[in-house]
Parts: C-alpha cells; sequence; structure tokens
C-alpha cells in the first residue's frame, strides 16, 4: 500500500470548512459550509488555514483557531465611511445590513450598509469578523500533487495579487478612500455600486 500524500508546498488541497466567531457555535452568516481548491503554499487560504494544514492527508478534520492577522485582519475605522446617495440609482431601497459591491478606481469593493441616512449612506469596508478570533473547522476532501499549470497559476496569483487580495499594491484601509461610486445595481444578489 503506497504512503498517502501529505499536504506541503506545491500540493493541490481540496477543503471544506466553516467559520465560526471564536465561542460561537453557529456558523457565520452566508458560510455555513464553504469549499476551496488551492495550491499549498501561494498564500491562496488564510495563513492560519495554511499552517494548520501543513502536514495533513486526506480525509482528516481539523480546527484551526486562528487571530485577526491570521484571519480576517484588524478593524480599521477608516473603513467606516459615508457615502452620498444622490445620483446613486436604487439608494432609497437600501437597508441597514445590507451588503453592496462598489466600483471604484481601486477596483471592486464590498460594503455593508450601517446605516441609512437622509442624503448619505454609512458603509462599513471590514469584513464582519475583522478584528474578532475565528475558528475554522475544516475537512479534507483531497490532496493531491499540483499539475505544472496549477502551480505556475498559483506562482501569478501570489505575484499579482496585493495586501488586501484585490490586486492593487495598496494598503487594505485604502479602500475607504474609494470615489466615484455612480450607480447601484438593484437586481444584483449583492448590489453594486459603481
Amino acid at each position: 500500500m503506497s504512503e498517502q500524500l501529505i499536504i506541503a508546498p506545491d500540493v493541490f488541497v481540496t477543503i471544506r470548512y466553516s467559520i465560526f466567531e471564536d465561542g460561537q457555535s453557529t456558523a457565520t452568516s452566508g458560510a455555513e459550509e464553504l469549499t476551496e481548491s488551492y495550491v499549498h503554499g501561494y498564500g491562496q487560504v488564510f495563513s492560519a488555514l495554511e499552517k494548520g494544514l501543513e502536514g495533513k492527508v486526506s480525509g482528516a478534520h481539523l480546527t484551526v483557531v486562528a487571530e485577526p492577522d491570521d484571519a480576517f485582519g484588524d478593524h480599521d475605522a477608516e473603513g467606516i465611511f459615508e457615502v452620498d446617495k444622490e445620483g446613486l440609482e436604487g439608494s432609497d431601497e437600501l437597508v441597514a445590513g445590507e451588503e453592496v459591491v462598489a466600483s471604484g478606481p481601486e477596483g471592486d469593493i464590498l460594503m455593508r450598509i450601517v446605516e441609512v441616512r437622509p442624503d448619505t449612506l454609512l458603509v462599513d469596508t471590514n469584513h464582519p469578523l475583522a478584528g474578532k478570533r475565528v475558528r475554522f473547522e475544516v475537512d479534507i476532501v483531497e490532496v493531491r500533487a499540483a499539475t505544472d499549470e496549477e502551480i505556475e497559476e498559483a506562482q501569478q496569483e501570489a505575484e499579482d495579487d496585493g495586501p488586501c487580495g484585490c490586486g492593487s499594491d495598496h494598503a487594505a484601509g485604502d479602500h475607504a478612500q474609494a470615489e466615484g461610486l455612480i450607480q447601484l445595481d438593484p437586481a444584483a444578489k449583492k448590489k453594486v455600486l459603481s
């Protein structure tokens, strides 16, 4: 019987996982069970997951607890700001708690509506779990040697992605400075500001 391949750099991995705020028993909204496939060693998954999965094999289950720096980052107060409603088609239909995608000069930005005000929207670009300790419950579905093409693609993604993962070389908080938000798409699952 051949030895089972372990998770190490240049190994293709598929995992199924749920994310919990540490100490909570229910998964975060919209993330009850996620599936992710990636090439290990290129920062394509949270650093805490990558560290926790190292050396594991297909079929294993593990729990990984991550501090903010290894998961969704610190909560950035500059990520909460007002957007003028004037000229935003569909802005009158928005409610607090709803998510919108804004298209700005730096690319797409996911924002949550914190408060609907008479002339503005108070939005938050932070992930709901930013600044919080989280727990990943992970099942390893597949572990196999990555193809040369998969490794090359992972290397290219690692070179292209900026610190926030949007593809731009800037600090994650720079999204708070987004300008030129012009249009809402009320038909989109996550509304789009552009």
